[in-house]
């Protein structure tokens, strides 16, 4: 994130604070005053701030990986809590308000202390500052934000991120080597070990963009019958597999498999553009020149997404916290 403007000091009666992007900001009372009075979520500052400095919400949307449609509703929580409009919405665009304006700079003096007093507190309670996740796929939107929010919640914290699959996250869990996994909400889950849903996403299928489906609007699992279809190894993402071939089988067919099988995105959808296959998806996934994806039509269900840990005394509250849920 980019750094934001340095705020001048107004008031005789204000603090100072040393902000996490290098600026220092000055913290009236009347802010104190605000939250105190109400429930402000700090993500949702978080959010006001992207986009102000985006003042578009596709790109601020991308940033925070999440939907539009749900930062726009997140905007507008924000605006209930402080009963003030933040963003002049138009056809022509976005624009801060008066309001925005006057809520900016506290807006990021606040969250500058809190990056600040996380840093330091775990500082000073002398932990082993390591957390230890795997999240199946660094190249895909939900993975992504995951390390994007545990960055910005644990400063004080190195993560060591593993990309090993879904069995192998299992086995390290239960032997104490991973604090955390990020893994499909459909596979089952060992004793002892607990989940949480965090995210449910959209599926859609890449195509190669000469194919004739690529133009549609959504495709129906059932136009893909006679398609080749890719899959990743069965012993690195089970239950995507047996996800995808549910699908399949709802819609009246058993898919036929390309021989190639990988443990990343990259690889299938190189595939997929030189003509050899179809990959059912995530809507969200990037894709590279020579490949569109396009969201299926309705009676699919979405893909879940599930955060597991084990020992509790490993994981900092915070970090639980932070990934209560991504949307």
């Amino acid at each position: 994130m980019s750094s934001w403007n340095h705020v001048p000091r107004t008031q005789a009666s204000t603090s100072k604070t040393e902000s996490h992007y290098g600026h220092n900001f000055w913290l009236s009372p009347q802010v104190g005053k605000v939250l105190k009075g109400m429930d402000v979520d700090l993500r949702l500052v978080r959010y006001f701030l992207v986009m102000a400095e985006e003042l578009h919400f596709t790109a601020a949307a991308r940033r925070l990986y999440v939907s539009q449609p749900a930062l726009s509703n997140q905007i507008r929580r924000l605006e209930t809590q402080l009963g003030a409009q933040l963003f002049n919405r138009s056809p022509r665009g976005v624009t801060l308000t008066a309001a925005g304006a006057a809520f900016l700079p506290h807006a990021q003096g606040a969250l500058a202390a809190i990056r600040s007093g996380v840093a330091e507190a775990t500082a000073a309670a002398g932990r082993d500052q390591v957390l230890r996740i795997d999240v199946l796929h660094t190249d895909l939107v939900t993975p992504r934000a995951v390390l994007a929010r545990l960055r910005e919640r644990l400063p004080g914290f190195r993560l060591e991120v593993s990309s090993r699959g879904s069995r192998d996250q299992e086995k390290r869990l239960l032997t104490g080597e991973l604090d955390l996994a990020l893994c499909g909400s459909t596979a089952a889950c060992p004793d002892g070990v607990m989940q949480r849903l965090i995210r449910r996403e959209a599926l859609g299928v890449a195509l190669p963009r000469n194919h004739p489906l690529a133009t549609s609007d959504a495709v129906a699992v059932r136009e893909l019958t006679n398609e080749t279809h890719y899959l990743p190894r069965d012993d690195f993402a089970p239950e995507w597999n047996e996800f995808i071939l549910a699908c399949c089988r709802t819609a009246g067919f058993a898919p036929r498999r390309h021989p190639a099988s990988t443990d990343g995105t990259s690889s299938a959808l190189e595939l997929v553009r030189a003509g050899e296959c179809v990959a059912l998806g995530l809507l969200s996934t990037p894709s590279p020149d020579g490949v569109v994806v396009k969201p299926l039509a309705a009676g699919v269900p979405p893909y879940g997404w599930s955060l597991r840990w084990r020992d509790s005394s490993r994981v900092p509250p915070a970090a639980l916290a932070a990934l209560r849920s991504l949307d």
